[in-house]
This record gives C-alpha cells, sequence and structure tokens, in this order.
C-alpha cells in the first residue's frame, strides 16, 4: 500500500429476494455512524444493485459473480477516487442475501482474495441457511412445498433444495471453498425471527432442528436483561434480543397469570382481535381472486424468462478482473480504462438506482408482500390463534420483566444517530456482557423438549450438523409486528419500525467491540 494511502473497511450489504438496495439502507446508516469512532480504518459500504428485483430469480451463482464483479469495481473506484485501499472486508447479507454473500465468500476465496484482503464480520438477518421447508401437515404448507421450487426461478429451487445441485448441501460441506471462506471470518453472527416470519422460519435462519414457537401461547418469552432503552422517532423502545436460557414452556402456575407476551410500541393492527379478522375477510375476498393469481402468473413467466436467461447470458469474468484489481491496487499498476469507467458508472447507478423504482420493482414488490399476506391468512385459519395475537387494550403495558430492569439513566450522555438517540458505550458494555448467554446453547430450555424436534431430512440435517461446528453469535429476536421479516432490517425506515432499527443498534456493538479490540491491540 503506497504511503498516502488509507486502508478502509469494506463493508458489502446485500439485500434478499425480491429486493434491491435500498433494503439495506437502515444497516447501512448504523454502520456508518456507529462504527468510525471504534477504529481507526475508514468505514465505506457497497449495496451492490446489480441483481435487484426479479434478477434475484437468477440463482446463487449467476448473482454472486455480479456482486464479485461489482466490488471489484469498488474497489477500484476507491483506489483512484478516494484514495482508499480496501484491506479489512465484512458481509451483511439479508435473506436471500445471506446465502448469496457465503456464495461470494467461496468465489473469494477461490481467487485467494482473503491472502490480500482480511475477512472480518459475517452476519446475516433472516437468511434460509437450512433451505425452505414448510412443516405442517394441512393443504397451504403441502402446496407451498410442492410448487415453491418452480415459483422463484433458479432461486426457487436452490431454496427448497430441489436443485439438481444441491448447492446449499455443498455450501455446507466442510471441504468447500464455501465453507473454508467462511470459517476465516473472525466474527460469525445471525439473527433470526422467533415468531412472525413469514418468508424464512425460526429452524432455518437459526440454523437448528428446534421450532419452539409455533404455538407462542404456551411459551413465555423472556429477552436478554438489562438492555438499554432506545428513543426512535419519539418512541422508546428496547431491543428485543431473545433469551433462550430463560424463555420457557408455560407451567400450569405459569398459566394462572400469564397475560401475553406483551410488547412496548405495539402496532395498531396487532392490538385489536377486530384489526385481525378485518383483515383476514379482505385478503379472502380480494387477494384471492385477484392479486394471487395474478402474482403466481407473473411469477412463472419471469421463472421461465429467468431459466432461458441463464442459459444465454455471460457471467462476468471475475478471475481475470480480479487479476486487474491485484494489479492496480496492490501492485500500483496503472488502472485498466474500461475498470475505470464501468466503476464510474457502476457507482452512479446505485446512486440513482432507488430513486426511480421501475415497473419491475413495483411488481416484485407485489409479489412479495402477496406471499407473506397468503401465509399469514394460512397461519390464522389453520392454526390455533395464540393469546399473543388476541390480547384486548386493557393488558397492553403489562411488558416482559426483564424490560422493567432496563438500565435507565438520565444522566447519561446520548448519541444521535438521525432519528435514534441511544447510548453506543453503554450498548457495548452490556452486550459484551451477554454474549456468553446467546452462546449458552446447552442451557437452552426449550431445546431439550423433544415435541419441538423437527423431522428433518438428511440434507438439510447435514447443513445444521456442519455449519453449527462454526463459531456463531445466535441472536434469537422477537418483534411483535405484522411482518417481522421486513422488520428485523427496518427496511421501511427506522420510523417504520423502531424496534427493528433498535436491534440493529445493538448489533453494531458487537462490533464496534471487536473493532475496538482490535484497535488496542495493534497500539
Amino acid at each position: 500500500m503506497s504511503d498516502s494511502s488509507k486502508s478502509t473497511h469494506l463493508f458489502v450489504l446485500i439485500h434478499g429476494l425480491w429486493g434491491t438496495a435500498s433494503h439495506m439502507e437502515t444497516i447501512e446508516q448504523f454502520i456508518k455512524d456507529s462504527l468510525p469512532d471504534s477504529t481507526e480504518d475508514t468505514i465505506t459500504t457497497i449495496k451492490p444493485s446489480c441483481f435487484r428485483f426479479w434478477k434475484t430469480y437468477d440463482g446463487l451463482e449467476l448473482n454472486s459473480k455480479k456482486i464479485v464483479s461489482e466490488i471489484f469495481y469498488e474497489i477500484e473506484s476507491l483506489k483512484e477516487k478516494n484514495n482508499l485501499n480496501v484491506t479489512k472486508i465484512s458481509f451483511i447479507g439479508y435473506s436471500l442475501g445471506g446465502l448469496l454473500s457465503r456464495y461470494v465468500i467461496g468465489l473469494l476465496n477461490d481467487l485467494k482474495f482473503f491472502d490480500k484482503v482480511k475477512p472480518v464480520f459475517f452476519t446475516t438477518f433472516a437468511t434460509p441457511h437450512v433451505g425452505i421447508q414448510f412443516f405442517n401437515d394441512n393443504i397451504f404448507d403441502i402446496t407451498a412445498n410442492r410448487l415453491g421450487p418452480y415459483l422463484f426461478g433458479k432461486s426457487g429451487g436452490q431454496l427448497f433444495i430441489s436443485d439438481y445441485d444441491k448447492i446449499l448441501v455443498t455450501m455446507a460441506d466442510p471441504n468447500e471453498k464455501f465453507f473454508i471462506g467462511l470459517k476465516k471470518f473472525e466474527k460469525l453472527i445471525l439473527l433470526a425471527n422467533i415468531r412472525n416470519d413469514r418468508s424464512v422460519a425460526f429452524f432455518t435462519s437459526y440454523i437448528t432442528n428446534y421450532s419452539p414457537f409455533e404455538d407462542l401461547d404456551q411459551i413465555k418469552i423472556s429477552y436478554l436483561e438489562h438492555l438499554p432503552q432506545v428513543k426512535i422517532a419519539n418512541k422508546v423502545v428496547t431491543p428485543k434480543f431473545v433469551d433462550l436460557t430463560r424463555t420457557h414452556k408455560l407451567s400450569p402456575q405459569d398459566k394462572k397469570v400469564f397475560v401475553g407476551n406483551i410488547q412496548e410500541e405495539t402496532p395498531f393492527i396487532r392490538r385489536y382481535k377486530w384489526t385481525k379478522i378485518l383483515i383476514i375477510i379482505l385478503l379472502a375476498s380480494f387477494a384471492v381472486p385477484f392479486w394471487i393469481p395474478l402474482v403466481f402468473f407473473t411469477s412463472s413467466i419471469v421463472s421461465v424468462y429467468s431459466f432461458i436467461k441463464i442459459k444465454v447470458i455471460k457471467a462476468p469474468m471475475i478471475s481475470d478482473h480480479w487479476k486487474r484489481v491485484t494489479s492496480f491496487v496492490f501492485d500500483h499498476a496503472p488502472i485498466d480504462p474500461e475498470d475505470r469507467k464501468s466503476g464510474m458508472e457502476r457507482r452512479e447507478e446505485r446512486r440513482t438506482l432507488d430513486r426511480h423504482e421501475s415497473f419491475r420493482g413495483d411488481t416484485s414488490n407485489m409479489a412479495e408482500q402477496t406471499v407473506d399476506r397468503v401465509l399469514y391468512a394460512e397461519e390464522q385459519l389453520m392454526r390455533k390463534v395464540s393469546r399473543t395475537d388476541t390480547i384486548e387494550e386493557e393488558n397492553y403495558g403489562s411488558i416482559d420483566d426483564s424490560e422493567s430492569n432496563e438500565c435507565e439513566d438520565n444522566d447519561q450522555p446520548e448519541e444521535t444517530i438521525a432519528l435514534v438517540q441511544m447510548d453506543r458505550e453503554l450498548n457495548d458494555k452490556v452486550i459484551a456482557e451477554k454474549i456468553a448467554t446467546l452462546k449458552d446453547y446447552s442451557s437452552f430450555p426449550l431445546f431439550q423438549d423433544q415435541k419441538f424436534k423437527l423431522p428433518l431430512n438428511k440434507e438439510k440435517q447435514f447443513i445444521v450438523d456442519n455449519l453449527n461446528t462454526l463459531d456463531w453469535i445466535k441472536i434469537p429476536v422477537f418483534l411483535d409486528v405484522w411482518n417481522a421479516h421486513d422488520g428485523i432490517v427496518a427496511r421501511r425506515g427506522m420510523k417504520t419500525n423502531a424496534k427493528g432499527s433498535s436491534t440493529i443498534g445493538l448489533w453494531t456493538s458487537i462490533l464496534r467491540n471487536h473493532l475496538k479490540t482490535q484497535t488496542d491491540g495493534s497500539s
């Protein structure tokens, strides 16, 4: 690295199915505002936009090569335009983006990328590491399992592990480049919704063969104790990191006093039973006859187009590109003129695309919302509605005991991240003390009950067993919102989901603590 170049830590934020780079904006904002004072490196981010909307149907291989190419262009642009040398890299994947991140890491490992750039953090939010499967014996789940592999292009087959290559199984093989590359990262973190995520179930995002939260009115949810409150857009909330060492099945005595797993700032439609009944009626009368056929038809057409496109389109030549990156960034040769031009174009594309979402963006968003609403209706109609979902207003405000012990000190300094007021240093201190609890898997009462164990097939069990040999920090999250899959990354903005935003804020403290340790160690 030249004397005048500054070391930079590049965070790659990868969105999910039907998604767009804008879904990662809340996470990006927290990274940019929370991390710079904990490291000597410049913090930079990139949200690849090369596989947005319906392009997410094109499968892991093609989209991952596109992402790698976009990363390489940005590394060159950072060097040329900003005098920054990428010396460290981290990946943050949301939903399908977590699987894409793992595939990208495998490609980079093959190129010996990590000999030049140090891998630091790998985090997934609500990612189906074990694939997708519905386990209930009803017409909805049976139909979803049979149609799912064909409705979402090549990505659908891979998600349901019905593809010929069984790529998710391969990615969990300790002898494969994907696993070897992932193992090189200093911190592996995952966040998993325990409930209200109808896109990615708890078992697959938490990498487990247990699913204890289907009947939530039989479970007492406890959160990590003494987590600091955060004020977001005038809403005072607490991060919803679930403490699985204290979360337990209700005893007969518990049931006498249990009023529900109630949270602060619960949305209106979650508080009242009649609003949910009305929504189900509207779904049945409007979504079923019109939206569902339209979405399924559109998705099927796009799937066929995607399969054809994959056969025709030429994937980026990432090996040749990496040689040019190495020559320019690390060996100080002149930049390739075509790379300079493409890098500038990619930057401009990322700046403008999300401001002008196209018809494809509107229709892909419609597809996602329709699928979520169908699964919500199935959940309400085919299963017993839990007391948590039907709690009346008079019980609202009876918060879990762990939340009553939150650290509150009006004299403590507050730091503002846009609409967010939080004490970062206090967050850092508290979460450092809680990591051991998050990793104390043998002390989870719900994981001792065989009733909650899923009948995973050999392929899925292979994935679970191998991925769990890695040193994860696993964070179960409970958001009492309509769509926790949306909320866990607050993808519609901080104002929309204060609890999701506070959860992201606390997650950044895990990163901050690690970066501060590195900085102290090098000083």
